[in-house]
């Protein structure tokens, strides 16, 4: 449990490292938010912890989980469910990718976020860091090189 924390918090502080100390208005999109894919399982996920602390910091996070909407963040402030992976990633300053369902495999970032200067915080080693620097794509991963 501990070492569970202390990640989570390791996970928060590197968003702050990537976005800078404030965040606030900063447009958080979270791709995923189930404990694993192809559940609907919230349990023991690190966006319980995550969202809600990154909405009390002021941004604004929209989140997109192809098991739909979750209760745990109805009532958080400056957190809205999107129905599909476009409409989460729209404007985002920071795409983090939680939880690797399938349908993540392949996302044109350049499609969806329709803006020139994005991150993307990839939690699950999902992309391919060297294809992300050939789209010029500000790419961080955990527990390998970033490709910037």
């Amino acid at each position: 449990m501990k070492s569970n924390q202390e990640r989570l918090n390791l996970l928060t502080q590197r968003i702050h490292k990537i976005l800078g100390s404030n965040i606030r208005n900063k447009k958080i999109s979270f791709l995923g938010v189930t404990f694993k894919p192809n559940t609907d399982d919230m349990r023991d996920s690190s966006s319980l912890k995550m969202i809600p602390y990154l909405c009390k910091k002021g941004a604004k996070v929209s989140y997109y989980d192809p098991s739909g909407e979750k209760n745990e963040f109805k009532k958080i402030k400056n957190c809205n469910y999107r129905n599909n992976i476009k409409s989460s990633c729209n404007g985002a300053d920071l795409i983090v990718l939680l939880t690797e369902w399938d349908e993540f495999k392949s996302i044109d970032f350049k499609k969806v976020v329709k803006k020139t200067k994005f991150k993307v915080f990839d939690l699950r080693n999902l992309y391919s860091a060297e294809e992300m620097k050939k789209n010029k794509i500000k790419y961080y991963s955990v527990g390998r090189p970033d490709a910037n």
